[in-house]
């Protein structure tokens, strides 16, 4: 209805301000959005491209926002869980990386670190023994040198 008058929905305009200003940049509450968001919109003023910065209205805001108690986002929510995700689980910094993640499952994972853990166990086991054959072979000298 509201699109039909020219104006956008007062539930969208809710949500863009609460995201902006409660999710993304807490810059009331928080120093690193306080200075991502200065970092922004100082570069507003000198590129003329209007997609290159932030409006320096951002950092405009006196930190008091009502939300109701049966608020729920309606319109940014599936944004927002794709941002969360991407937070989450980051993709993978080169191309190795990307490969091993693909080539790479939960079982062969397992094997893996089973394999390292009998390893460790042997390795472990057999320096005892070493070192229980290292004493017996300095008793015995110690006799015969007595």
């Amino acid at each position: 209805m509201s699109f039909a008058n020219g104006t956008l929905p007062p539930q969208l305009l809710f949500e863009t301000l609460y995201t902006i200003y409660e999710i993304l940049f807490r810059y009331v509450t928080d120093d690193e959005s306080d200075a991502l968001a200065r970092e922004l919109t100082s570069t507003y003023e000198l590129n003329d491209s209007s997609d290159a910065a932030f409006d320096p209205n951002l950092i405009v805001w006196d930190g008091l926002f009502r939300t109701p108690p049966s608020f729920k986002l309606v319109y940014w929510t599936k944004r927002l869980r794709n941002l969360q995700a991407a937070v989450d689980h980051p993709p993978p910094s080169n191309d190795l990386v990307s490969w091993v993640e693909r080539h790479t499952s939960e079982r062969t994972a397992l094997t893996v670190a089973l394999i390292g853990l009998f390893l460790t166990a042997a390795f472990g086991l057999l320096s005892v023994l070493i070192g229980i054959a290292q004493l017996v072979v300095s008793l015995e000298q110690n006799k015969l040198g007595s």
